[in-house]
């Protein structure tokens, strides 16, 4: 590994951290109990231009609401299955192939990875007492669309250089 001395850091790098900022702000005001799903979902979006910004932000969307819903049902369905500590072996895989398939059947295959995460976040979650499971899934959904909004938000309006590029 070497030293490079001469790195500055760029646009893209500080848009991020700006992003991240906001979301963590907005997750104080709200009273949220972390700024994880916002914020990563802020750093996953932060693209060199508007344009790939918003195409990453959609796929996210995308991905996130399969997991969601998946990750949901897999909850729901947990208080039906007994022993379900050890069901999670079995439940994980399940959902991210049910992610996979859904993702590819309606042709967003860029909405995958970010589904199996969703998905893998609120189903790791199985045989926890986290109160109102569908509540924990809205929140968990919301931060991450608040994350979605932001990167779009500053990369559209805050330093604007070359910022209406195509999505290349």
């Amino acid at each position: 590994m070497q030293f490079n001395g001469k790195y500055k850091i760029g646009l893209r790098a500080v848009k991020t951290a700006i992003a991240v900022s906001i979301c963590a702000f907005i997750s104080m005001i709200f009273g949220r109990e972390d700024v994880f799903c916002g914020a990563i979902a802020t750093i996953i979006c932060m693209q060199p231009t508007y344009n790939r910004t918003l195409k990453t932000g959609i796929d996210r969307l995308i991905g996130t609401l399969i997991g969601g819903v998946i990750g949901y049902c897999a909850l729901e369905l947990s208080g039906y299955i007994p022993n379900y500590e050890w069901m999670r072996l079995f439940v994980i895989p399940f959902c991210m192939l049910l992610v996979i398939y859904i993702c590819n059947i309606i042709e967003q295959k860029e909405s995958v990875s970010i589904g199996c995460i969703v998905a893998l976040v609120i189903v790791s979650r199985l045989g926890d007492d986290m109160g109102n499971s569908f509540m924990y899934v809205v929140y968990r959904v919301t931060d991450t669309i608040i994350g979605i909004v932001v990167a779009m938000f500053v990369n559209r309006y805050m330093f604007r250089k070359n910022n209406t590029n195509t999505l290349n």
